[in-house]
Formats: C-alpha cells, structure tokens, sequence
C-alpha cells in the first residue's frame, strides 16, 4: 500500500485548502490537465517524481543536476524515497532514471507559501534543461503538463500512462479565490474556468511554461487546486522567477 506521506505529497493542495524539448514551434496545440491532450513530442525537462510505486508529482529541469518541484512534494521525504525519470512521455518507462542525491526546501516554505523545493540528481543527464523566464503579464498564454488527474470531483486518481499538456493563460490573481488565495508577488494563478479545464492533484510540482524566443521557458511550479476536487478550472502556480535568486544561491547561476 502507498505509504502515507506519499499521498499527502501528491494531494498537498487538499491539505492546503482544509528543448532537446518540445518547442512552442513543435508541440500542437491543446484545446484546453483536466481537459488537456495527451502530449506527442517530448519535453527533455519534464520529470516524474515517484515513489518505490508510482509517479505522485512533477518537476523541471533546470540544469543537468538540478530539479525544481514544489516544497509540499518532498515534505517528509528522505531521498532515498524517491526515483525520477528525465524527459519521457510515460512516467513508468521512458525518460533518463535516475535517484536522488539531496533535497532541498525552501527555508520558509509550505504547501501554501514558498511552496518550492530542489532536487539534486544522483547522476547528472544530458537532457536540454528549461530555462527561467521573466514574470509574465496577466493575460499571457502558458502551457500546463503533468501526469495528474483528468477527471475531477476525484479525492485520489491513478495517473494516466502518457504526459498531458493544457493551454491556458496568466488570470489575475483575484480569479483564484480560495481560502488559500494566491500571493500575486510570488505566485500565480492560471487555468480555464470558462471550460472548467485546469491543473489537478498529481500535477504538483510540474511546470507552468511561456513561450520564448528559443523554446519554452519556465515561470512557475504547481502548488495547489484553488477548489479541493478540481472542479472550476483554476490553479495556482509558484513563480519560479520570483524564487530564482534563492534557487541560484543552491544550483550555482543559470542560463
């Protein structure tokens, strides 16, 4: 049976409530990951984090060592609990495997406040790490992947087998109006409430994407579901740009 603090990882925002990459030139188009497509061309950067079991969280890439996920993912977790796969489209066989050789967590973090942590590869990749964006305007478009939930009104899920990705954009802050509101300096809120189509539990710590001049660049990491079961397309996201000078003060600068 999945031990407890798994689980609690991969639903922290119940708790909370209570390339080579595939380029914006490549990659289709998704019409809405509740309501997104199955992805078709690989994100080197993307990884799943999983337990001796399944995948339970996301990550990004951020350089051949280093992986951005969000602080609730690994709370309680030891590396040795931990097991990645750099850059495949189904979570259980493809993509580089490798372990975990240290996490770090934001000093002051939670599920719901600097909700960022780090992981350190036990052997580097050679993947094409993302590269840290600027912070957005409302109203950008963006780009959600995971492995998380594609129905909602669900306490657990299992995790679909291939990737997922949703197009949304930047909404204002206000949007997500959760008792766990987003902090609009440090975090973001995105999804499509129009549709109901938006990010889910087991897509925590997976990267929220703009497009660039030369590929994707990654602004943020998903913290929580602004609604417990997923149900009103919203989601809020923490700005990775706006965590960059603490990330770097652990990983060394980057590109």
């Amino acid at each position: 049976m999945r031990n407890l603090k798994t689980i609690l990882a991969a639903c922290g925002s119940v708790l909370a409530i209570a390339l080579t990459c595939a380029s914006p030139a490549r990659a289709a188009a998704s019409p809405a990951i509740i309501g997104g497509t199955q992805a078709t061309v690989p994100y080197s950067f993307m990884v799943s984090i999983q337990d001796a079991e399944t995948h339970f969280c996301g990550g990004s890439l951020v350089s051949p060592t280093w992986v951005v996920t969000a602080w609730h993912c690994v709370d309680g977790h030891v590396p040795a609990d931990l097991r990645l796969r750099v850059g495949g489209l189904k979570w259980a066989t493809e993509g580089k495997a490798r372990g975990v050789a240290e996490i770090v967590r934001h000093p002051q973090g939670s599920g719901t406040e600097n909700d960022i942590a780090l992981l350190k590869l036990d052997q580097p990749v050679t993947n094409t790490p993302v590269r840290i964006g600027a912070r957005p305007a409302d109203g950008t478009p963006d780009r959600l992947i995971g492995w998380g939930c594609t129905t909602p009104g669900q306490a657990f899920c299992t995790p679909p087998d291939s990737l997922r990705q949703l197009d949304s954009a930047i909404r204002p802050a206000t949007l997500c109006d959760s008792p766990n509101a987003p902090d609009p300096a440090k975090e973001f809120c995105t999804g499509n409430p129009a549709t109901q189509t938006g990010p889910c539990r087991g897509d925590s710590g997976g990267p929220l994407l703009i497009a660039g001049p030369a590929g994707w660049r990654l602004i943020g990491a998903f913290s929580r579901m602004n609604e417990i079961f997923c149900s009103d397309g919203k989601g809020i996201y923490t700005d990775v740009t706006a965590h960059r000078p603490w990330i770097e003060t652990i990983t060394g600068p980057l590109p």
